[in-house]
Order: structure tokens, then C-alpha cells, then sequence
């Protein structure tokens, strides 16, 4: 009895032995945080305040062998930036998982981000460049009204600033391409209207029975901060 004993920890002993053990990943790189564009900028694709709610999106590029992305998020304290770890990111297939939305945030506040990629033994990644941005309050559009009729000679646009003024940028798309139609800078801390094409750089004329969109960002060149405002949509007669 004791012989047999014996050899079944013996079997037990040579099976872990001949196990194959898992090997560790490779550190994954670090992430390469998207900045805030210029306010001006076509592409309009970057970090910082977005049209869809009141928060700051974070982007950043796919690192391979990643198991997913930390956010850390920093507020100044004193003379410096105190970082803690915010939310994780979760890889999963078939799901966008290099962007987060922090809607957790005040207005005219300063906030501090950076993304560390981890991969599934959660060995975490050099942490990213650090951005940073100052949330606004949103521009609110008065009209021309969601898709409401409007007359292309006449067109113009009006809104409401609870900021009190500054820069603003307006752009108008077309509905059905996304393309850009026209960018305009504007700046008044009173008088918030323009009318359409009033420098003569629209892409193209607003062509009659076709829909356009239009946004207004209040902005501050040279710094990361702003908001932008919903996307209003309005029909040519």
C-alpha cells in the first residue's frame, strides 16, 4: 500500500514537472496619446471637448499584445499635478477601445491625463505623454432651428454663449458627405451671429433640396480648452 503511494506522488511530481510553464509577455509599448487640434484644423480629430455631451475624450493609438489601457487623471494640488489611476479599459474584440469620455469633470477646471497599455499579467506600459484640458460650458445654437427650412442668400447663424463671449469657430458641413463646407473664426463677447459665407471662403455654394450641419466651438487659441456645441441640421430651400 505504501509502494503504491509512493508512486502516485511520483506520477503527480513527474506531471507538474513536464508541464509547460506560460511564458511572460513582453513590457507592452506606450501608448501614443492623440493632442488636442487646433481649433481650426479640417480633420478635427484629437483629444479634448466634444460635440456629444458635456466631457473630455481621450484618444490614443492600439498597442499590440495590450490587454487593455489605464487612465490616469491628475488636478493640480498646491504647485503640482497630484495623478491617480481613473478607469480601465478593457481590450475586447470587435469593440472601440482606444478612447475614453471623462464626463466627471467641471467646467473651467484644469484636467491632467496620461494611458498606460497593460497586458494580461497586468505588467503596465511607460505611461504616455500627458495632456491636459479645460472643459467650457457648451455654446447653445438658437437658430437656424433643427431642420428647419432656410434660404441660402439669407442664411444666418445665431447662438447663445454662457461663457460671455470670446473666440468662437463655426463650421458647416455637408449632412450626407461630412465634408467641410466652411470654417469661420469669430470673435465677440456681445453679438453672437454671423451670416453664412460672410468672407467669401465656402468650400461650395448651399445647394438647394440639400442638408447641412453646423456647430459652434468656443475656443481659446493657444490653449487646451473650449467646448463645442451640439451639431444643428438644417434643410436649403
Amino acid at each position: 500500500m505504501r509502494l503504491k503511494i509512493q508512486i502516485i506522488f511520483l506520477l503527480i511530481a513527474l506531471f507538474f514537472s513536464c508541464s509547460p510553464t506560460r511564458e511572460s509577455l513582453p513590457v507592452p509599448d506606450k501608448p501614443k496619446i492623440y493632442p488636442v487640434p487646433d481649433p481650426l484644423d479640417e480633420s478635427d480629430i484629437g483629444s479634448g471637448a466634444i460635440p456629444e455631451v458635456n466631457g473630455i475624450k481621450i484618444i490614443w493609438s492600439k498597442v499590440a499584445n495590450s490587454s487593455g489601457y489605464k487612465i490616469y487623471r491628475g488636478e493640480m494640488r498646491g504647485d503640482k499635478v497630484e495623478f491617480k489611476f481613473y478607469y480601465d479599459v478593457r481590450a475586447q474584440a470587435g469593440i472601440a477601445d482606444t478612447f475614453f469620455i471623462d464626463i466627471n469633470v467641471e467646467v473651467r477646471k484644469v484636467y491632467y491625463y496620461y494611458v498606460r497599455a497593460y497586458n494580461r499579467d497586468n505588467v503596465e506600459s511607460q505611461p504616455s505623454d500627458t495632456i491636459f484640458f479645460e472643459l467650457y460650458h457648451k455654446p447653445r445654437l438658437l437658430s437656424p432651428g433643427n431642420n428647419s427650412q432656410v434660404s441660402a442668400d439669407t442664411l444666418i447663424f445665431r447662438w447663445d454663449d454662457p461663457n460671455g463671449g470670446g473666440d468662437f469657430v463655426i463650421r458647416v458641413k455637408n449632412a450626407q458627405t461630412d465634408s467641410i463646407v466652411w470654417i469661420y473664426r469669430y470673435r465677440s463677447f456681445s453679438d453672437f451671429w454671423v451670416k453664412f459665407n460672410i468672407d467669401s471662403r465656402a468650400r461650395e455654394n448651399l445647394v438647394s433640396g440639400r442638408q447641412y450641419k453646423w456647430r459652434v466651438d468656443r475656443v481659446q487659441f493657444g490653449q487646451n480648452a473650449g467646448s463645442k456645441s451640439n451639431w444643428g441640421v438644417f434643410n436649403v430651400k
